[in-house]
């Protein structure tokens, strides 16, 4: 087996693995998912940077 070879098999094995991947992230079944993932960071705006949330001042109190 020589180098050529091996290089061959590695770069088929990354080949498969990326079209994998893309294939598993493309899919509809992770559509919603991958959509509710997108709108996390504008989800909360309703208090200004650097306010803590309601629900952090509770897990304050309960300390």
């Amino acid at each position: 087996m020589d180098i050529g070879l091996i290089r061959g098999l590695i770069t088929v094995l990354v080949l498969v693995l990326f079209i994998g991947i893309w294939a598993w992230s493309f899919s509809r079944n992770r559509h919603a998912e991958f959509d509710a993932a997108a709108h996390l960071p504008l989800g909360d705006d309703r208090m200004p940077p650097g306010q803590p949330s309601g629900d952090e001042e509770k897990k304050e109190l309960q300390s």
